[in-house]
């Protein structure tokens, strides 16, 4: 299961670099429920992730993590998540609770 994440949380980050750059520099407005990633980004996390999961699943989990991380946080956790092979907890647990059907 955490090779699905890691291959789910990894195909996040584009290979254009320039792209995650000047979105994770960018400050979010303050009180809003989700944190805005690039457009190609969530596209390219959707398909990453459909590959192995249902629709819903995915949505749940790029809806969670948006709620939850800024686009320049998930960018430190995609990094450290490949250079160490590890997905920290906090990630896994949502992951494992849009697969259990908790939104």
């Amino acid at each position: 299961m955490r090779h699905h994440l890691l291959l789910s949380l990894s195909t996040i980050v584009l290979p254009s670099s320039s792209i995650s750059i000047a979105w994770a520099e960018e400050s979010p407005p303050v009180n809003q429920e989700k944190y805005e990633y690039p457009q190609e980004v969530s596209k390219t996390f959707m398909k990453g992730c459909g590959f192995t999961n249902s629709k819903e699943f995915c949505t749940c989990s790029l809806d969670k993590l948006r709620s939850q991380y800024t686009f320049a946080e998930f960018l430190k956790i995609d990094t450290a998540a490949r250079e160490t092979k590890q997905v920290p907890q906090e990630v896994i647990n949502i992951f494992q609770s849009c697969r259990n059907g908790k939104t």
